[in-house]
């Protein structure tokens, strides 16, 4: 999605007609339904010291022995080499990561590496 200001600047580049401009207007976010699950979490690292001392990242978030739960997972047990968490809003299955591991939600895959990221095209 582009921001106003790269629409600005591609109108002032190409203009476009005034029937497709609607194209390129940015919607409104309070418009949107997000869920509360997000479509690809990523385990980025693991930091075990001991059973209640231990720190993950997952998409950024960082959660702890003393705040093993959000609105999205649930952390139930930690080890220096991967970690298990079950998803609200979803059964309650229990799901292990380790670390650079990505869980896509819609299906429970568990991929290698930060599915997250766009493959972005090289520019010669």
């Amino acid at each position: 999605m582009m921001s106003s200001d790269e629409v600005d600047l591609l109108n002032g580049i190409a203009p476009v007609e005034e029937e497709a401009n609607y194209l390129l207007e940015i919607p409104e976010t309070s418009n949107f339904s997000f869920s509360t699950i997000e479509e690809i979490l990523f385990l980025s690292a693991i930091l075990y010291l001991s059973p209640i001392r231990w720190t993950v990242w997952i998409n950024e978030r960082t959660y702890t022995a003393d705040n093993k739960e959000d609105s999205t997972l649930k952390i139930t047990k930690v080890t220096s080499h991967y970690i298990e968490f079950e998803l609200k809003n979803a059964t309650k299955k229990t799901i292990r990561l380790r670390s650079n591991q990505s869980l896509i939600t819609i299906g429970h895959h568990t991929v290698d590496g930060d599915a997250r990221q766009k493959h972005q095209s090289i520019q010669l």
